[in-house]
């Protein structure tokens, strides 16, 4: 792997003392978007119990929030790049816990349910990567990489805390005060880090705005969307997160189908976080010394000891662990390598708008069409066997795309600490 891009220590530890809180922040607001992306799978069975929904049905409220956030995540992030991040994630984390908290008065109908998911929909386009990376992105340049990692470690601090707590909460509330609960101790805690250090580059009054490469604006989003090197991005990207983020989501019950109680899948499902971490962390120092390309494509096999260990030994807890920490290590390097790609493939001056489209098909591949497909397998075979062999496959077609994308452009304007 050639050092095409190198880490440059100084100017690095500079970037760090200087936006080290802006960091933090947007690490808290990653972790605040995935509330309803960890829990769900563990409010599926209190749910399914209470009113009788398929688990499909259940899983179509983050279908729901998935077609959405295709369609409207490019212009949220256009959004971004004119008036900055500040303004749209911060109402946006505030709004989020508001309609969790609403999430308690679901049922009996079914139709209660995917109606607060519509409202769900539109605030989750607030509240995507994008908006957290496009500050971060803004502030760093020899240590973009590692900055991002730390960013991006806000979802594993999600899937340590959020489903242990979403099990003892309903444990000890039931389930409609535990949507309450949890999204009040959310807000108490993220809310006031964003409100005092989210602060990207274009939410100062003394903004200049970046030139895209070459001093040329572009005339259209169909320009930067509509590249062959874009598509092939963004095709691999659909096809990982499409086995990656549902197979996050969705461990506690598989992991519950092989055998294991609700609450051992959770205690087990909570070291994805920390592997996540690890895995981020690591992945974050490499992407500043070697070629991104080259790690995805790695990265994204790893997905694929989890299948294979949840087909054939899902049952004991020692092939239950070694599968969430695949998994774990595999999320932790998902995200980042997508959002680094994005930033040197593409101008930061775009970075929202383009960044924003990968999170929509993120979103709906991962957080929508996924969770749903595993639900209508279960609902039909009793058995999430079936997905978990088609996940092999995905893997390997997303590791040879991220292999074609090429080296990084050339164009100096790339280098620009603007975003």
């Amino acid at each position: 792997m050639s050092r095409t891009l190198n880490a440059q220590p100084g100017q690095a530890l500079a970037e760090w003392r200087a936006h080290w809180p802006v960091v933090l922040a947007a690490c808290a607001g990653v972790a605040i978007s995935t509330l309803n992306s960890y829990s769900l799978g563990v409010f599926m069975q209190p749910l399914q119990t209470a009113f009788g929904w398929s688990r499909a049905a259940i899983a179509s409220g983050q279908t729901i929030a998935g077609v959405a956030t295709v369609l409207m995540a490019p212009l949220v992030g256009g959004l971004i790049d004119r008036f900055g991040p500040r303004r749209i994630g911060i109402p946006g984390a505030i709004m989020l816990c508001l309609l969790t908290a609403l999430l308690s008065t679901s049922g009996p109908s079914i139709r209660s349910w995917q109606g607060l998911w519509v409202l769900l929909a539109l605030i989750n386009v607030t509240i995507l990567p994008n908006v957290w990376t496009a500050a971060v992105t803004s502030r760093f340049f020899a240590g973009r990489g590692l900055a991002l990692a730390v960013t991006l470690c806000g979802s594993g601090l999600g899937s340590i805390i959020t489903p242990v707590l979403a099990v003892r909460l309903i444990d000890a509330l039931g389930w409609r005060h535990a949507y309450v609960a949890m999204a009040g101790l959310w807000g108490v805690v993220v809310i006031p880090v964003l409100v005092l250090f989210f602060m990207g580059a274009r939410d100062q009054k003394n903004y200049v705005p970046v030139q895209s490469p070459g001093g040329k604006a572009l005339a259209s989003a169909f320009e930067i969307l509509l590249t062959g090197r874009f598509l092939r991005l963004a095709l691999a990207t659909v096809l990982i997160a499409s086995v990656i983020v549902p197979l996050a989501v969705t461990l506690v019950p598989i992991l519950s189908s092989r055998g294991l109680t609700r609450g051992e899948a959770a205690r087990i499902a909570s070291l994805m976080g920390v592997a996540s971490i690890f895995g981020r962390l690591t992945i974050g120092y490499l992407l500043d010394r070697v070629n991104a390309r080259v790690l995805a494509s790695i990265a994204v096999c790893i997905p694929i000891v989890s299948c294979l260990m949840l087909i054939f030994n899902g049952g004991s807890h020692a092939a239950a662990i070694a599968a969430v920490l695949a998994t774990g290590l595999s999320l932790g390097a998902e995200l980042d390598i997508v959002a680094y790609l994005t930033s040197r493939y593409i101008s930061l001056a775009h970075f929202g708008l383009a960044f924003g489209a990968l999170a929509g098909l993120i979103t709906l591949g991962g957080a929508g069409l996924g969770p749903l497909a595993l639900g209508s397998t279960f609902d039909h075979f009793n058995s999430y066997v079936p997905a978990l062999w088609v996940a092999i496959p995905m893997c390997m077609g997303a590791s040879l795309l991220f292999l074609t994308l090429g080296a990084y452009p050339a164009d100096a304007a790339m280098k620009s600490r603007g975003a």
